[in-house]
């Protein structure tokens, strides 16, 4: 009887647990269904097919052998004088390109200079610049349109000279630094010093007579003549002006972004800057603090907004404003 009865607990036993077991097995009501996975389908750059070339994009093709097989461009009137362009194409190297040109022309607006710096401030710090601009244009003597990243800096300092409405906040001794200023009672755009000083002797820099004044890198050209200079690809911006002073030349590349674009060296941007026109031209900055920077005609709020893309934009220590008076 005991071996019965001890099979009967034995039974009833095993039953519970396998009744506990399903019990604790069992979906709750709230419990979130997933879908099953979906592959995520990569999206096509498309470019529109394009056979008309802009003015710019001719001369650069004609007067280099850069450009490889064009693939679209397309313009935009910023402000008066101020004729924006963007280009696609494929360059030497097979690498696919993606470039920004704003021209402006002195001839049909009063464009002056002016040094801007992050928060509209006069002590070193950063600032993304699309939102560095509307800081300063509460000190500007006309409506910034465009504007472009100042030189390199280290530790929110830039690395060369930099004055303000007058006021010299840092000097650098280098004379083969360029820089692009106006001086106290004009509105006439200038560039300063010369890439060797040995060739093209220049004299010291006087900061009594500067109004504003930001630097740059390298030069690209110089007078005329090509500054010797040799690169990997990179995001790049360029400023540039012609002989009879007439235009002024915004150059900026986008980059490093994969299978978009690939950035361009300085050589290639020294071309580019010569095909487009210019005389005298430098480099201000390179990497992911380069914007180039206009304002939003299409905006009721006439943002500014910035043109180029680099993977992330970083903070800058100056700009270089172009202001219509």
């Amino acid at each position: 009887m005991k071996r019965k009865y001890l099979k009967i607990f034995l039974g009833a036993a095993m039953a519970y647990t396998v009744l506990f077991s399903a019990q604790s097995c069992k979906v709750r009501d709230d419990y979130p269904e997933f879908d099953p996975p979906v592959e995520e389908v990569p999206v096509k750059d498309t470019i529109p097919p394009d056979d008309t070339k802009t003015a710019w994009i001719q001369r650069i093709m004609d007067n280099t052998t850069y450009i490889k097989t064009f693939q679209m461009d397309t313009t935009q009137t910023i402000a008066p004088g101020f004729e924006y362009v963007h280009t696609r194409f494929i360059n030497k190297e097979n690498l696919s390109i993606s470039m920004h040109i704003l021209e402006i022309d002195m001839s049909k607006t009063k464009v002056t200079m002016q040094t801007l710096t992050p928060y509209n401030d006069y002590l070193f710090s950063a600032q993304h610049l699309p939102e560095m601009i509307p800081f300063n244009q509460v000190s500007a003597e006309g409506k910034i349109i465009a504007a472009i990243n100042g030189d390199a800096a280290s530790s929110n300092e830039p690395t060369g000279s930099y004055v303000k409405f007058g006021r010299v906040m840092k000097k650098n001794t280098s004379k083969t630094r360029p820089y692009i200023g106006v001086r106290k009672g004009s509105d006439k755009i200038e560039f300063f010093n010369s890439p060797d000083a040995t060739k093209y002797p220049v004299p010291e820099i006087d900061y009594t007579q500067i109004k504003h004044l930001v630097g740059g890198s390298y030069f690209l050209l110089y007078k005329g003549n090509n500054v010797s200079t040799s690169s990997s690809g990179a995001a790049r911006i360029a400023v540039g002006i012609t002989q009879d002073e007439s235009k002024i030349y915004l150059v900026a590349t986008d980059g490093v972004v994969a299978n978009f674009s690939a950035g361009v060296a300085l050589d290639d941007l020294r071309d580019i800057m010569r095909a487009l026109g210019c005389y005298t031209a430098m480099q201000p900055t390179s990497g992911n603090v380069t914007s180039l920077t206009v304002l939003d005609v299409l905006s009721k709020e006439q943002q500014w907004i910035k043109k180029n893309i680099t993977p992330a934009l970083a903070a800058a220590p100056s700009g270089i404003g172009f202001v219509v008076k």
